[in-house]
């Protein structure tokens, strides 16, 4: 049968047949081809532990086990089985939330590794996937590992720490570098980020950078969540956004008072936030209802990920502000990329990873943490339309470089290679 469907001219022979029929026949000849042309398709397990499923800097970990689901059959192990099976109704997830996580440091988390290694190792797949905070697992695995390098936070610690912490800090510092070291390839998502693994002698790392899919962004949904956002565009506001996690090290009180300077020389702005928790959420709100600015904010709170494209569509500046820390000078945010996928102009703080994606005065500003300044760059943009609309269109420039499909792809041959070309490397005894 499979000479005959080689041999066979498709467009002579089903000339009669309607398209449709058509291209349903070509269909099953090229599944049939591509069947016969690679070996059996692998099977992968993956394990991802939440902290804050909620956050929506988890999408990154969602969009890359959903392309990985595309392309090999996948068991995803998890600590938040409800909140995986809602982002990904159509995968296999399976709930380890009877192993328990020990607060001891290092010994806890070691300990917890184990039990994990000891799951997969036995659950038949032919690999695994998974993300780097949970890296040691793969000093206990017998089968080759793959890991996600999404930022350092777990390696090097947000906060300076002293005495006993900086001791437990490093020594979690050095399991996951060696967990790192151990698998076989391990995708990262900045230049910055490589530079440290490789200080660290690992070389088994492959560039991954943060991507989108710019057509969820160019051309968003809204629903009534964003009604009200709607209201005010119609009232004539210029909206300013932010979207992600809030804290002081992402610029929380530098956020505030900028918009509070702005406000008082142009009452016809909005501030919309979306993803902060209720605490951080009563924080922005009492402060400026203790301004009578109430009416020019509106707080969304932790929202669903599928509403964020449409709260950056529907805004005309966005903000990103992150301390300038060691951990966030290694790994750009995704939520610039996010921004200028919608054509939004960005004004954000003087560092590094900032510096990756935004050129000052060409796709946004970069500013001092000077919320005059930040205020004064929000109040520009607003009076001159004309650089606005030419800074989005900068932006959307910038945001086609970072192309989710060839990232995608590019990780999903690199675990190929690994799994047909090469033997299989248990992930013990490797330097």
């Amino acid at each position: 049968m499979k000479i005959l469907y080689r041999k066979l001219d498709l467009n002579e022979t089903l000339k009669p047949f309607n398209s449709l029929f058509v291209q349903c026949f070509k269909f099953i000849v090229k599944s049939h081809k591509m069947i016969d042309s690679e070996p059996d398709i692998k099977s992968i397990s993956a394990f991802f532990y939440f902290k804050e499923p909620e956050s929506l800097g988890n999408v990154v970990i969602i969009h890359t086990l959903s392309f990985i689901s595309t392309r090999f059959r996948i068991n995803i192990y998890t600590n938040q089985t409800d909140f995986l099976r809602k982002q990904l109704p159509y995968s296999h997830i399976i709930s380890l939330d009877n192993i328990e996580l020990s607060s001891f440091p290092v010994i806890g988390m070691l300990n917890y590794c184990r039990k994990i290694a000891r799951i997969l190792n036995t659950d038949g797949s032919d690999a695994v996937f998974i993300g780097h905070n949970y890296s040691p697992i793969a000093l206990w695995l017998k089968k080759p590992c793959f890991q996600y390098v999404y930022q350092v936070h777990e390696m090097i610690g947000l906060d300076r720490l002293s005495g006993i912490e900086r001791l437990m800090q490093k020594i979690t510092e050095y399991f996951i570098i060696r967990g790192i070291r151990a698998s076989k390839a391990n995708f990262v998502v900045s230049e910055p980020i490589m530079q440290y693994l490789r200080l660290h002698k690992s070389y088994n790392i492959y560039l991954t950078p943060h991507s989108i899919d710019k057509d969820k962004f160019s051309n968003p949904a809204l629903t009534d969540l964003h009604g009200s956002i709607i209201r005010k565009k119609e009232q004539g506001y210029f909206v300013v956004c932010y979207t992600g996690c809030i804290s002081e090290k992402r610029g929380l009180q530098m956020m505030l008072e900028s918009l509070s300077y702005t406000f008082r020389k142009d009452r016809n702005i909005l501030f919309v936030v979306a993803g902060s928790d209720r605490l951080q959420t009563e924080t922005i709100m009492d402060y400026f209802t203790v301004k009578n600015f109430q009416d020019n904010v509106i707080c969304l709170g932790k929202i669903d990920y599928d509403h964020v494209p449409g709260v950056i569509g529907l805004s005309d500046v966005c903000l990103s502000f992150l301390e300038n820390n060691r951990v966030y000078q290694m790994s750009p945010p995704q939520k610039v990329l996010e921004y200028m996928a919608s054509g939004k102009p960005v004004i954000a703080n003087r560092i590094e990873t900032h510096s990756m994606l935004i050129k000052d005065g060409y796709n946004g500003f970069l500013t001092e943490n000077n919320p005059i300044e930040i205020s004064e760059k929000i109040l520009y943009l607003k009076a001159d339309p004309l650089l606005s609309r030419q800074m989005s269109s900068n932006a959307l420039k910038t945001a086609e470089k970072a192309d989710a499909t060839k990232a995608y792809l590019d990780m999903a041959m690199v675990i190929k290679d690994g799994l047909y070309n090469s033997e299989a490397r248990p992930g013990t005894g490797r330097k």
